[in-house]
């Protein structure tokens, strides 16, 4: 939908000074090695997405990585959805790639992120979903290999963020699925003195764990006053 509302011309941007400020501080904080969450709280079309939109427009350009995925609502049963949206991007993987193409440029992307990080590999390629021909590997138990997958999401992105302060954004998470909820919940264990912001948007209803951690701040959106209403109507 923000997709769509930017093609066809946006209104001004008002009333959301000190949301802007929030995010903007939260940002600075996690680049000097505080890692931050933020959720953006709010109903629906209250202007979540807008306020993001501003925000990532307003990053230095090439000072940071952004990452963005989306939950939907039929998808509370497909298990890393968000995350393989992140995933995708980070990788430069395209629809209807072949698998050969997409193993080759993930593992490629790894080890010039940094060679010692070949142990993730087989983790990766089993959450997108690609060919995995180690034995011993697929002899794992399950859960312990989907730990071993939540530690490579969190290491990968952790030696990324040592680069360049990492923003990680995954929209709408009153729809997440149960497996991307507790990779976030192992992510966000591990945030503290990483350049990493994880930014999260929902409506009121969602409920976490994180608001006990010194490191989350909540950016609540109400509807606009009066007189920022009247500004957006002119």
């Amino acid at each position: 939908r923000i997709g769509a509302s930017v093609a066809r011309g946006l209104t001004k941007f008002v009333g959301r000074t000190r949301e802007q400020e929030a995010l903007k501080e939260a940002c600075e904080k996690a680049g000097s090695g505080g890692g931050q969450v933020v959720g953006i709280v709010g109903e629906a079309g209250v202007g979540k997405s807008r306020l993001l939109l501003e925000f990532r427009a307003g990053l230095p350009e090439d000072q940071n990585t952004y990452l963005e995925g989306r939950c939907v609502q039929y998808g509370s049963a497909m298990a890393y959805l968000p995350i393989l949206g992140i995933l995708r991007s980070y990788f430069d993987i395209k629809d209807g790639e072949p698998e050969t193409t997409v193993n080759q440029r993930m593992k490629e992307k790894i080890l010039h992120l940094d060679e010692n990080l070949k142990h993730l590999i087989l983790p990766f390629q089993e959450i997108l979903s690609l060919k995995v021909e180690n034995k011993d590997y697929l002899q794992i138990d399950s859960q312990q290999r989907k730990m071993m997958a939540f530690d490579a999401v969190r290491d990968l992105f952790v030696r990324e963020s040592h680069n360049k302060p990492l923003v990680l954004v995954i929209e709408d998470l009153h729809w997440i699925d149960k497996t991307s909820e507790k990779l976030l919940d192992h992510l966000i264990g591990s945030l503290p003195n990483t350049r990493i912001l994880l930014i999260l948007l929902y409506r009121p209803e969602y409920t976490h764990p994180w608001e006990n951690h010194s490191f989350y701040g909540r950016i609540g959106l109400d509807q606009l006053s009066a007189h920022a209403s009247m500004a957006l109507v002119q």
